[in-house]
């Protein structure tokens, strides 16, 4: 970037969203969210024009209470995940057995600002619960289905456990039977859900997921609530905001419950016209709700419908052997490719080395090693643009009023002493995608919840002692120490000194992970900058500026 105007506002702009990014994600005050406007209890509204009815509109017969549930428990056990289920609702649990709850961390700057402010924290625990196994469910159903007004609970009579089945018929004749068999792979189940009447009855008809998910942030570990509609991964991160019945517009792939790791998918086995709905159940639970293109049942006309419910890690590899559009679930960005091929990199080195954390290392010592030839193009290029500064001013000055005649002389220059003026960006833009996508992948690789090294119990989540951000910091000081800014602007110069400081703020908030991964990076980046300086010759030309060979 030539211009100087340009490359300070573009430093400017860069420097400047950074900090609102750094303000927003630590700073600011979270909004405030308004108790729902409506009822509990959300009628659902019927498709293909039919109107919205409640359970008690649809028919003639005035309800009655169920019989009172009894809490009788079965489960099912696939290769990764155990289903439960209870007369007291639908599937109540998705648990992975061998894989521990998440924990809690707490890092020692916000014990110490809750300790300032009076909350009385306690003794600090870097670390905190993780007893139990992972249940993507904690108080919502899996598999919901029903008519008219959107609502949880009710009897439902667990009549068979191989496969697993659940029935339920409500005071108004309607009866639903669901029926869960293991798929065709360890992560997969086949479920049908077969609705019928022995009289006509108006819909609308719905299959759900709901549960009484929290606000997610970045990096969490809480349970939300997603869909693929339209080809988009849907996700709702902030229960607060569904005040009444959202629709998402367009087909859809498959809905569910996920944390950043594990996903439980329903996904349709056959397109229809139904639509996705975030619908809030009570003023605890919300819902994503999958309405049936049926308007009403007749006896003898039942509604049947397939899914394949998908429960397992968000793992690329087993997410596109499932099909179904699973894959969507994992977002590696625009440097999908790279990210991708450096996922199965590290798997490699992990199947090697048997650790998480030296496999992270590994992967960035051979990151570095195959994009050293860039960095070396990158210092060279720099050092004969320096080296032609001089010149350049000279020119400059001498043409300040003709830019035409400027910008044929400096390319002159630049082909006398064979320059390229892009020589020192391009490599470096270059590596921009692997330093992405290694950057993505990392904060959404499955295998590093709950891997431990060293100090740090959860490669997954931050690093509660903060070392590693510092560590970032001081190398990054150190790294710039060893620049050259002879031809410099100033206020680039000025700019860049806050560089560390912003990175620092990114890896505190991040996966320790990537923490570990940026760590030994940095340490690297100083080593061949140290190599780079002391073992590229300089050269004489035309016997008035030194240039590097």
């Amino acid at each position: 970037m030539k211009d100087e105007k340009e490359r300070r506002m573009f430093t400017f702009v860069a420097v400047s969203l950074a900090i609102v990014w750094v303000w927003q994600f630590f700073f600011a005050p979270p909004l405030p969210i308004e108790p729902p406007a409506e009822a509990a209890v959300v009628a659902a509204p019927a498709s293909d024009g039919a109107p919205a009815v409640s359970a008690a509109s649809a028919d003639t017969l005035p309800p009655s209470a169920e019989a009172a549930c009894t809490g009788k428990a079965a489960s099912t056990t696939g290769g990764t995940a155990q289903l439960e289920v209870s007369d007291c609702g639908a599937v109540r649990s998705v648990r992975f057995p061998g894989v521990k709850a998440p924990q809690t961390v707490t890092g020692w700057w916000t014990w110490a600002w809750r300790s300032v402010a009076g909350e009385n924290p306690g003794r600090w625990q870097p670390y905190a619960g993780g007893e139990g196994e992972l249940d993507l469910l904690s108080s919502g159903e899996l598999l919901v289905a029903g008519r008219g007004s959107i609502a949880l609970g009710g009897t439902w009579a667990v009549t068979g456990t191989n496969p697993l089945v659940q029935e339920r018929t409500t005071a108004d004749g309607f009866r639903v039977r669901r029926t869960v068999t293991r798929g065709a792979s360890p992560d997969l189940w086949d479920v049908t859900i077969r609705m019928e009447s022995d009289r006509p009855l108006l819909g609308p008809f719905w299959v759900g997921v709901a549960d009484g998910v929290t606000p997610v942030g970045a990096y969490s570990s809480a349970p939300s609530l997603v869909a693929l509609v339209d080809g988009d991964l849907e996700q709702l991160t902030d229960p607060g905001s569904v005040l009444r019945t959202t629709e998402l517009a367009g087909p859809v792939g498959w809905f569910g419950i996920g944390d950043r790791f594990f996903l439980a998918a329903i996904a349709p086995t056959e397109p229809t016209a139904a639509r996705m709905q975030w619908a809030r159940v009570d003023s605890q639970r919300v819902g994503a709700f999958y309405t049936l293109p049926a308007a009403s049942i007749a006896p003898g006309s039942p509604i049947e419908t397939t899914y394949t419910l998908y429960a397992g890690p968000r793992e690329l590899g087993r997410l596109e052997t499932a099909g179904h559009g699973f894959s969507e679930a994992v977002s590696l960005g625009i440097f999908a490719l790279f990210a991708k091929f450096l996922l199965v990199t590290l798997h490699l080195i992990y199947d090697a080395v048997g650790s998480w954390g030296p496999a992270i290392l590994a992967l960035t010592l051979l990151v570095r090693l195959v994009t050293y030839p860039l960095t070396r193009a990158a210092v060279v290029s720099g050092r004969r643009m320096q080296a032609l500064q001089p010149l350049m001013k000279g020119l400059q000055a001498k043409y300040a009023d003709d830019k035409e005649t400027l910008n044929r002389e400096m390319m002159a220059l630049y082909s006398k002493h064979g320059v390229n003026p892009v020589g020192g960006c391009f490599p470096m833009l270059l590596q921009m995608p692997v330093f992405f996508a290694l950057f993505t992948a990392l904060q959404y690789e499955p295998s590093l919840f709950n891997a431990q090294f060293l100090y740090l119990r959860d490669l997954s989540s931050q690093d509660p002692y903060g070392l590693l951000s510092l560590f970032v910091m001081a190398g990054m000081y150190v790294q710039q120490m060893m620049m050259p800014t002879v031809g410099m602007d100033p206020t680039q110069a000025q700019m860049m000194k806050f560089m560390p400081l912003i990175f620092g703020f990114v890896m505190w908030s991040s996966p320790a992970g990537l923490a570990l991964y940026y760590s030994l990076n940095t340490v690297l980046a100083i080593l061949q900058q140290w190599y780079n300086t002391r073992s590229i010759p300089l050269v004489v030309l035309d016997g008035d500026e030194n240039v590097p060979a």
